[in-house]
């Protein structure tokens, strides 16, 4: 019956009903299917402020999000190629070079490792730099931040339709490039796979003929360096900034999203999404964790009664012999199928912002009849040659405090610095360093441009660096120097240095 219907019937049994209680029926039964059209719209209202509510809150991302996210891919992928190529580049000379010397000792050799259609580090940039695939159907390891950040971005690139304007294109940038840039590390993996290959390759065949030759040891090494340089290159990329742990909140927030991840994430793809129906068929064959320990209780009875001592005592044998192992093993992150047989150097393998070490340091000058007291600020930033030395440059300013009984701040001086620490033993290191300084006081810039007045300083001491756990300062160094040149200075300066440093 329709609701017209309905509500005409209940008018005409109002008219002609005499009694309360009938009147009260009939309105009961005229409001049931109004209140279910009221529950009904609210129920659609509840609906439709939910899925507003989901889009502002996929709106709440921050733009600035997706522009870094873009500017660290386009980082990473760039470092990844320009590595590639570079180490491809010099093992491919190397490898020419083994070539020479094995044509005039073994031309069967040399024919058999450089035939024609034997792939080699000359081969392999080539079809880098055309673009092509170096592996087929080659997977990459699982990296859980790239699979979250795949995942994210291609969430919000599903929802596109609701977002503004200004977010349509940079996330579908963003998208494409981080597509572009899960091929770019197959393809980086599948070279250290065929370059350890081929170096086993290299070294199995033409040793034998030319020795240890210098040209195999330059492809040992750079191959490790290649190696752990992206291995460094990934760390960095797998950084979380602010932003994007601001986004990733949001996103978690969705319900939609988690829905998404299961079905979309790398992770499902490998093992399969979380809402997927593993039927018994598909564990036939598969032992279960009842059945293995069945089966340990079974052996183990079988041994006697001291059998469950003998076993116990045979697994902590053969932990403490694999924790000997693990101690022999190099520290930094080196894997354990590329062992070196040199000392590497850990610092080729950062980039040059990573090799940059600032620090700050002060000194304090007595005074004379001629100068004031004064205090030398400065400010330095060196170049981490090796894990031992560093070499740098810096600046001074020389202010002038005057005496306790007439304080007076004055600009005194200017100085130009070079150093270069070279670590001794544990905490000690060697300082060398020679500088230029401006003695005289001086009233504005113009004064400085006097050469006459700038004095050289040939330093040399012992430092100390004590090692500080705060988020501003690493470490505190405590220098002791002397100056070759003091006499020289007019007036003749103090001969010893004692300066406080930080390394900021």
């Amino acid at each position: 019956m329709s609701p017209l219907r309905i509500t005409l019937t209940a008018c005409l049994l109002l008219a002609f009903s005499h009694s309360q209680a009938q009147k009260d029926s009939v309105w009961q039964t005229l409001r049931r299917p109004v209140n279910s059209i009221k529950k009904a719209e609210n129920t659609i209202t509840r609906s439709s402020a939910k899925a507003d509510s989901i889009i502002q809150t996929v709106q709440d991302i921050p733009l600035k999000y997706i522009w870094q996210v873009d500017k660290k891919i386009d980082k990473y992928s760039d470092r990844i190629t320009s590595k590639t190529e570079k180490t491809l580049a010099k093992l491919s000379k190397w490898e020419n070079k083994i070539k020479s010397l094995l044509e005039r000792v073994s031309p069967e050799t040399a024919a058999k490792l450089f035939a024609p259609g034997q792939m080699s580090f000359g081969l392999m940039l080539q079809k880098l730099k055309e673009g092509k695939s170096v592996v087929k159907n080659y997977k990459a390891q699982y990296n859980t931040y790239l699979d979250k950040l795949s995942t994210g971005l291609k969430y919000i690139e599903s929802e596109k339709a609701s977002l503004e304007g200004k977010y349509v294109k940079p996330i579908t940038e963003a998208t494409r490039k981080i597509d572009k840039l899960e091929d770019e590390i197959s393809n980086s993996e599948a070279v250290q796979k065929f370059i350890k290959e081929r170096k086993k390759q290299l070294i199995d065949e033409a040793v034998k003929y030319i020795g240890k030759s210098k040209y195999m040891a330059k492809i040992n090494k750079e191959s490790y360096y290649y190696v752990e340089t992206l291995r460094n290159y990934k760390q960095i990329f797998s950084d979380p900034k602010k932003a994007e742990e601001t986004a990733l909140s949001i996103l978690n927030k969705i319900p939609a999203f988690k829905a998404f991840t299961e079905k979309n994430s790398m992770l499902s793809s490998l093992f399969g999404s979380a809402s997927t129906d593993v039927t018994a068929q598909s564990m036939a064959g598969l032992q279960t964790r009842a059945g293995i320990n069945s089966l340990l209780e079974d052996r183990v009875a079988s041994g006697g009664p001291n059998a469950k001592e003998i076993i116990s005592q045979n697994i902590q044998a053969a932990q403490a012999a694999l924790s000997e192992l693990k101690a022999k093993l190099p520290t930094g992150g080196s894997s354990t199928d590329a062992i070196p047989d040199f000392k590497p150097n850990e610092q080729k393998t950062k980039t040059f912002l990573q090799r940059l070490e600032y620090s700050a340091n002060y000194q304090f000058g007595k005074a004379n009849k001629l100068l004031p007291a004064t205090i030398d600020i400065g400010l330095s930033c060196g170049y981490k040659l090796n894990n031992k030395s560093i070499i740098g440059i810096g600046a001074s300013y020389k202010m002038g405090f005057g005496s306790i009984d007439h304080i007076s701040i004055t600009h005194q001086g200017l100085g130009l610095r070079s150093y270069i620490d070279w670590k001794l033993k544990k905490q000690f290191y060697v300082s060398g360093g020679f500088e230029m300084n401006q003695q005289a006081g001086f009233k504005n810039v113009r004064e400085l441009r006097n050469y006459d007045q700038w004095q050289q300083a040939g330093l040399i001491g012992i430092s100390k660096k004590i090692s500080l756990k705060t988020k501003l300062v690493k470490s505190t160094k405590f220098q002791l120097l002397f100056d070759c040149l003091y006499n020289q200075h007019i007036p003749i300066t103090q001969p010893i240095i004692f300066r406080v440093g930080y390394q900021l």
